[in-house]
């Protein structure tokens, strides 16, 4: 009974609900495939595809499954041109046929003129990973790899999975209308302590958001106690600095939360 009241008192003892209270079920997609630009050639360049999807097994659940695959998980966006229903494993088997196809199509010219080399050697690799966050919240991610010739680019894509409702949250499904000045103050002074720059103008010297203002991205994570806002390589600062992860904790900005 004690240990009710204190609980009823700090409001600290709401259940959340798990993925397997909740019946969730998850199934992983892999589809891997690798393609010669030019048939019956030994030094042909290849285009190589490896999927690794996460997607959900329930039937309750399968609008998010949609969701997932228009999200940018998938680039270039062809299943965002069309808005027919299909499996997981039929939309993947589609964007790699499409992929594949516009590789020999952009190409096929460069090799016949230029003859085999490594620029036309490229390969795509997703690979998605999950944990639970806050509130029956899933946190989703995605590892992206681009890989053409000899250069590689890598970048998270972030979705958090409201099980609930069954949908993938945008910021705005967060924060208030109007948080955008909140949500840059809070933002730059977080970076400032992560930087150990002391000031917002130390920050630009450093060069960081010397082309914008500080900015919430629609790429981030909702965490049990903060909010991760994850910039990929080159977005607010130079290359070098890699992918940056900035956690502004819900405390700080508790007056632009919906909830």
């Amino acid at each position: 009974m004690a240990l009710l009241a204190l609980c009823l008192a700090l409001g600290s003892c709401r259940h959340k609900p798990t993925m397997q209270e909740m019946g969730v079920v998850l199934d992983t997609l892999k589809v891997e495939s690798h393609a010669a630009l030019v048939a019956d050639s030994a030094g042909s360049p290849q285009c190589g595809v490896s999927i690794e999807l996460i997607t959900f097994g329930n039937k309750e659940y399968s609008a998010i499954n949609d969701s997932l695959l228009r999200s940018g998980i998938l680039t270039p966006e062809y299943l965002s041109l069309t808005d027919i229903h299909m499996t997981p494993q039929a939309a993947v088997d589609s964007f790699i046929q499409r992929y594949t196809n516009d590789y020999r199509e952009f190409f096929t010219g460069i090799f016949n003129d230029e003859g085999a080399n490594e620029a036309a050697t490229i390969g795509y690799t997703v690979t998605t990973s999950i944990e639970e966050g806050k509130d029956s919240i899933l946190n989703y991610k995605a590892l992206i790899s681009n890989r053409q010739g000899a250069i590689t680019t890598e970048y998270t894509r972030c979705l958090n999975i409201d099980l609930g409702s069954k949908r993938i949250l945008e910021l705005s499904d967060i924060f208030v209308p109007g948080s955008e000045k909140g949500l840059q103050e809070a933002i730059t002074s977080q970076l400032v302590k992560q930087t150990g720059c002391k000031t917002p103008e130390g920050l630009h010297e450093a060069g960081f958001f010397v082309n914008s203002e500080a900015y919430a991205p629609n790429n981030f994570i909702i965490g049990d106690k903060a909010v991760t806002f994850v910039y990929v390589s080159g977005e607010i600062a130079d290359r070098s600095k890699g992918e940056i992860q900035v956690e502004v904790k819900y405390s700080d900005v508790k007056n632009l939360l919906k909830r």
